[in-house]
């Protein structure tokens, strides 16, 4: 493993070029096999969890739901103010913007950094609720490669561009927020950052929402009725999910059994 490790070292270097010595034995960051392997038991999970919970009972997991989207609401609140921070005490320029040109403010920017970067394992945890709960419509192929993908890109992030502009173009940290704070705040609040995200037509944050597009046509409802009406039933819907998905699925099969046979 550790010629191995060594031969992954010698490659990237050639590649990339040498690593930024301030991260030089940061937890995970010295060696890729731990991330790569934490990708690979998730794309494992992802495959044989739904197998596994196919004949059986959904969990409701209501009680750690809070608990896990709290802690992540508070960490990404955490992260997005000590970036915002970060970026004013460095007087950072928003077009470009180095790696070794704000001192002390830079150190801060690549401490943060590494808590998202570590998020993005702790993330894992919203694919393993879905299968918990028998959610499986919610495992879209776009959801399960951002979840793979964003692990791996942001420890060669880490690794290689730990701060300047990398810290300016992190993976909205508002939005992040926004999702867990879903729990715990009004309905139509927590689905308005969607909307005003279609005002600019965002087609990659569309398509990384697709599990709501699909199960609610939220994307025809934004164009033919605008959004004061579907927020609500999204934000009604987000929470029947979250807390009552057992409910959920009897008033389906009840609406099925109303449905006219062919």
């Amino acid at each position: 493993m550790e010629n191995f490790d060594a031969s992954l070292s010698t490659y990237f270097k050639a590649l990339l070029g040498p690593r930024d010595t301030r991260v030089k034995g940061w937890f995970l960051l010295d060696n890729y096999i731990p991330t790569f392997i934490c990708s690979v038991i998730y794309l494992l999970i992802v495959w044989l969890g739904p197998k596994y919970m196919k004949n059986r009972q959904p969990f409701s997991c209501r009680g750690i739901l809070v608990v896990y989207n709290l802690g992540l609401t508070l960490l990404s609140l955490y992260m997005f103010c000590e970036l915002v921070t970060g970026v004013w005490e460095g007087r950072y320029n928003f077009f470009c913007q180095g790696t070794r040109s704000a001192g002390e403010a830079d150190m801060k920017i690549i401490r943060v950094l590494w808590w998202y970067y570590f998020s993005k394992l702790i993330e894992f945890m919203d694919t393993f609720f879905f299968i918990l709960r028998k959610n499986n419509h919610q495992i879209t192929v776009l959801h399960v490669y951002h979840h793979a993908s964003m692990l791996n890109i942001w420890w060669f992030v880490m690794n290689w561009v730990p701060c300047g502009h990398s810290s300016v173009c992190a993976d909205n940290h508002p939005d992040q927020l926004w999702g867990h704070l879903a729990m715990f705040v009004p309905p139509w609040v927590a689905v308005l950052p969607d909307w005003i995200h279609d005002l600019s037509d965002c087609s990659l944050h569309k398509l990384l929402y697709s599990d709501l597009q699909q199960e609610g046509g939220l994307a025809e409802k934004r164009a033919s009725e605008g959004p004061p009406e579907w927020v609500c039933g999204c934000g009604e819907w987000t929470h029947q999910q979250l807390f009552f998905p057992g409910k959920q699925c009897e008033a389906e099969e009840a609406t099925e059994g109303l449905k006219p046979r062919s």
